[in-house]
């Protein structure tokens, strides 16, 4: 029994040894290089980008994918390996596991619902029902009301089909004759940058508000998102890779931590809104400013 032991053992580690940590991002070489260079300095290991799917893969190798088509797109390889999931939000990473026989994970992007739900109800008064918008790829929980009553809030959510720019537009035209506020997830199947502009600008118009997913949308006219800088993404990445080069497995799905909060402040003026203090966001919610988690000076 203990020859069999060390033989699994040995067959193991020799697998492991044998193992490339690749980068890839379907359809831009650029953004595979830059984060190959990251994370090469991180891991101290080279970790390249990843040209040719089919050719370069093999059994046991781990895979850092960057959006929806490069997750699934590695999910059809025949080689199994494992992957790694970046620039994905949860809901979206859900739908996109189940339909994937590889072994995966996720360094999520955005943030839970529930921390958005807690930090609007510190200075958000409007009691009309909130909205969440999202493609028909996504499926949200069902307990996503009770969360909601959790913060004296009614939510509900509204799928956008994926057709012409005209039919978007007149489907969220129907969503803002219903909310005051609008709350967006992390879902690249809807929120491209065409239909982010469109969405902003509508809502902007017609007097509504828009809790993004990310920071750029807030700089582009959102009223506020919570988000991780992708210098935070990289780092938990580095965490993930090392985990799985000592141990041959995957941490569970997880945020980087602490996530940080922005606000534009036009928006904040224009509808006479009253944040919470930076020291309450750090020491209360658990999520730093825009500028950081500072330290109190003396």
């Amino acid at each position: 029994m203990k020859w069999l032991i060390a033989l699994v053992m040995g067959c193991t580690l020799s697998t492991l040894s044998g193992a490339q940590v690749y980068v890839y991002h379907d359809g831009r070489e650029t953004v595979s290089r830059v984060l190959s260079m990251s994370l090469s300095a991180s891991t101290d290991s080279s970790i390249p980008a990843l040209n040719n799917l089919s050719r370069q893969l093999k059994d046991g190798d781990l895979v850092i994918t960057v959006g929806r088509h490069s997750f699934d797109s590695v999910c059809d390889v025949s080689a199994k390996v494992s992957i790694i999931a970046l620039f994905l939000g949860e809901e979206e990473f859900s739908v996109a596991k189940e339909s994937c026989a590889k072994n995966s994970t996720a360094v999520l992007s955005g943030a839970p619902l529930g921390l958005r739900l807690e930090i609007l109800q510190t200075f958000w008064e409007d009691r009309a029902p909130i909205a969440i918008v999202h493609s028909a790829n996504l499926s949200l929980s069902g307990d996503m009301e009770q969360l909601a009553k959790r913060y004296g809030m009614s939510l509900y959510s509204k799928a956008i089909a994926e057709a012409g720019r005209e039919q978007t537009l007149q489907a969220l035209t129907e969503v803002l004759d219903r909310s005051n506020l609008v709350l967006s997830l992390y879902d690249s199947m809807l929120f491209d940058s065409q239909f982010s502009k469109d969405a902003i600008r509508l809502m902007f118009h017609r007097k509504k508000a828009l809790v993004a997913h990310s920071l750029q949308l807030v700089r582009a006219g959102a009223l506020f998102a919570v988000y991780s800088t992708s210098k935070e993404k990289l780092g938990l990445v580095a965490t993930y890779i090392n985990a799985f080069e000592e141990s041959g497995n995957l941490l569970a799905p997880a945020y980087p931590t602490p996530l940080r909060v922005a606000f534009n402040p036009y928006l904040i003026r224009m509808y006479s809104l009253i944040l919470p203090t930076d020291q309450y966001l750090i020491t209360e919610l658990g999520v730093c400013p825009e500028s950081g988690c500072q330290e109190p000076s003396n």
